[in-house]
């Protein structure tokens, strides 16, 4: 059993594990994610773990939990953004004055003498606002401490220590230069600046990093959009206007002309075109008729519609595609694990630094005083991030889905992106994959041209469930319904027959034909046989008497087949057809398109034997295929990409998901996957170097260069390394845009 929460107090890598680690410790519990990038906790239990234990659970390590439904509450939650801009504008206000209060013993001329005597009028002022902005952000105070007393300290932590330190030791000063009236004004310098500034920097940091949150979360946010509030439902003759939320499983609506389709579901009645860019990225109109699949968000066209509802909305592909761009934030991966270990003990090694610090410049230094080796620990507190860490990995992955999504690409597996970066050799798959997956009729023989026969040959075929009926349905369309058809029957891996008033026609292939007919004529085999040799499928149609026609069909290749397969060798050393299909057909495919390694005639546990083979040989392995028999090949490959037919993109064997059949998006998945490394990189690299450079030079090992940080500008430094990830991780974005043009 899964189950979803929202948690209110998630910042970083270091929450993350708290929280993971807290509820692995209970029992009952199987397996817990969370993920500070959607502040979202699933947790997977088995039936005797209660929500409330959950909520207490976290409550106890000091994180705050609210259990919702789905993913899309998580989007739909309003954030608190504007309430923090409000504290931060009021704190920036408040800000002014303290700082000129308490840099004034640099610029004591620019202070009025009523402020300067007595000392403690200024200081006093000073504290009143500092104690106001503590109250605006009171919660870094609440949170910090919370974690510290559970033993699991976290960013909060580090600005709680660093601002109460400096607000308890500038106290200290006060009530000293309160006793002790002689001492001057030019020697009251406090920190009582940094113990606010501290905050509020740190809080506009907070602000800029939920805004590219947000941002990174658009793309789901516009899907959410699509879900229209109200549907129209067709009840015992009438239309009743309901909310959407209220739909339920074969239930039947009307979606009139311009509006979105509430729902996943099965056209009853109608014709239309639809639009399903939002979707699939699918650009243009598709028509939709009877027993047509529609996907919930698209979008009707000029035609009204009913539709018969076939998923719940859990199980909707616009459901399935926000989980899958909100969960690929979550990557798990030897990197990530080893990011979450160094952000574990990341806090707790700082606190400790900054405790060695203050001890050592006190024993090295006595006579440069208690103020400049507390200004040194406090400084090595305060620029440490370990936010800038944890938000390296999860930000790009969350930006990068969302690339992906725009793309018409779902991303099931993210650790995917990571892998793709080492493979070298490209398996296909024929139908669905290569090819349309849709038989046509490329020529025909008609042998009889009695109007009737071929009435009942399309009335066989349009009855019949056998998937090769529609390229003769489609061909016979001009024919019409006969009134002397009674039944239809599949002859298991022959074909199918048909009884009607006067006689009974079969359809089949050339041993069905065989079973019927022992002498055929030469001229006629020949041409059955050369048919076979040119890579096409025969059908034909007869009774026990008479050959009607043969019907020779075959499976086209997509449009941009052949320059896809010119673009993949610039990235596969090898590419492989393999496919079920038999040695003719698969070579004569290979052929049209360019492939020059094929293996046919495989069932699908050979496919997986052959992918174990080169595996073994040293290959990394990507497997395209439609997700049906497929599937075992998808899961043994390095990277599985999986091609969604219609409605069904829940895959779970792949890695990729194309929602729209262009094989050119695989391309996209390689140039996007790379792009996306990239800036991971780059947000580690920043993230990495920024402490290692600036944690010493906080310390003071610098300062006998005249290099030295005053703790207000160590929380700017930390507030500048979250953004930089983020605002880096956006560029996503216009990468893609650009490239798009």
């Amino acid at each position: 059993m899964e189950k979803l929460f929202s948690c209110s107090n998630m910042h970083c890598a270091a929450c993350k594990g708290n929280i993971e680690r807290a509820l692995n410790k209970l029992n009952g519990v199987i397996k817990c994610e969370a993920n500070p990038i959607t502040s979202s906790v699933k947790v997977e239990v088995n039936k005797n773990v209660t929500d409330e234990d959950i909520i207490n659970t976290c409550k106890e390590a000091g994180y705050d939990l609210i259990k919702i439904d789905d993913d899309s509450e998580l989007l739909l939650k309003k954030d608190n953004s504007k309430f923090l801009l409000i504290r931060i504008i009021i704190g920036l206000i408040l800000l002014v004055p303290l700082i000129y209060l308490g840099m004034g013993v640099m610029y004591p001329d620019a202070i009025p003498n009523f402020l300067k005597d007595p000392i403690y009028v200024n200081e006093y002022i000073q504290l009143g606002l500092t104690l106001i902005i503590i109250g605006l952000f009171f919660n870094y105070y609440k949170d910090g401490f919370k974690a510290l007393i559970k033993l699991s300290p976290n960013m909060d932590s580090l600005v709680f220590l660093g601002s109460i330190f400096s607000l308890i030791y500038s106290i200290y000063l006060i009530i000293t230069h309160t006793i002790n009236t002689t001492i001057s004004y030019e020697h009251t310098h406090l920190y009582l600046d940094s113990a606010a500034m501290i905050l509020v920097i740190v809080s506009i940091g907070k602000y800029i990093e939920l805004l590219s949150k947000r941002k990174a979360k658009n793309t789901i946010s516009e899907l959410l959009k699509l879900r229209p509030k109200m549907a129209h439902l067709v009840k015992s003759g009438s239309i009743i206007d309901i909310e959407t939320k209220f739909l339920k499983l074969k239930d039947i609506i009307l979606v009139k002309p311009g509006e979105v389709i509430p729902s996943d579901g099965l056209v009853i009645s109608g014709v239309s075109s639809v639009d399903e860019s939002l979707i699939s990225g699918e650009s243009l109109p598709i028509i939709k008729k009877e027993d047509n699949e529609v996907i919930g968000g698209s979008i009707n066209g000029e035609g009204s519609l009913q539709i018969l509802i076939t998923k719940e909305k859990k199980d909707s592909i616009l459901s399935k595609i926000i989980s899958l761009v909100m969960e690929a934030s979550n990557m798990d991966s030897k990197l990530t694990r080893k990011i979450d270990v160094v952000s574990r003990y990341f806090t707790p090694i700082i606190l400790a630094l900054s405790l060695l610090t203050f001890i050592l410049w006190i024993s090295i230094s006595p006579a440069h005083s208690f103020d400049e080796a507390f200004r040194y620990g406090v400084g090595v507190m305060v620029i440490s991030c370990p936010c800038a860490l944890g938000l390296a990995t999860p930000i790009s992955l969350l930006v990068g889905s969302s690339v992906f999504a725009k793309n018409g690409v779902l991303v099931n597996k993210s650790e995917a992106i990571e892998v793709l970066k080492d493979v070298d050799t490209l398996i296909l798959d024929k139908t669905n994959t290569i090819t349309k997956g849709e038989l046509e009729v490329e020529k025909a023989n008609i042998l009889v041209k009695t109007p009737q026969i071929l009435d009942e040959i399309y009335t066989l075929e349009k009855y019949s469930s056998h998937p090769l009926a529609k390229g003769i349905v489609n061909y016979l369309s001009k024919n019409k319904i006969s009134d002397n058809f009674i039944s239809t029957s599949i002859e298991p891996g022959k074909g199918v027959y048909g009884h009607f008033k006067d006689n009974t026609i079969y359809i089949g292939n050339l041993n069905y034909l065989k079973d019927y007919h022992k002498d055929i004529d030469n001229e006629l085999l020949k041409e059955i046989n050369d048919g076979i040799d040119e890579g096409l499928l025969p059908l034909i149609a007869f009774s026990k008497d008479e050959i009607f026609a043969i019907f020779y069909l075959k499976d086209h290749l997509k449009d941009n087949a052949k320059d896809f397969i010119n673009e993949a060798y610039k990235y596969f050393k090898n590419i492989i057809l393999l496919t079920g299909d038999n040695k003719i057909i698969a070579n004569k495919i290979a052929e049209e398109v360019g492939i020059k390694d094929v293996i046919s005639e495989v069932l699908p546990m050979d496919k997986d034997n052959v992918i174990q083979k080169l595996q073994k040989e040293g290959h990394k392995v990507v497997m395209v295929g439609d997700g049906v028999n497929d599937s075992i090949a998808l899961n043994r490959a390095e990277v599985g990409i999986g091609i969604a037919k219609g409605s069904d993109i829940a895959l779970s064997s792949s890695d990729f998901i194309l929602m729209r059949s262009d094989l050119m998006d695989i391309i996209n998945i390689i140039k996007i996957s790379k792009k996306i490394r990239f800036n991971i990189t780059t947000n580690l690299f920043w993230a990495f170097i920024y402490n290692i450079i600036f944690i010493p030079i906080a310390a003071g090992c610098f300062s006998m260069f005249g290099v030295v940080l005053e703790p207000m500008y160590c929380s700017m430094l930390m507030a500048l390394s979250s953004v930089t990830v983020c605002l880096n991780a956006l560029t996503l974005f216009l990468i893609t845009k650009r490239n798009n043009k």
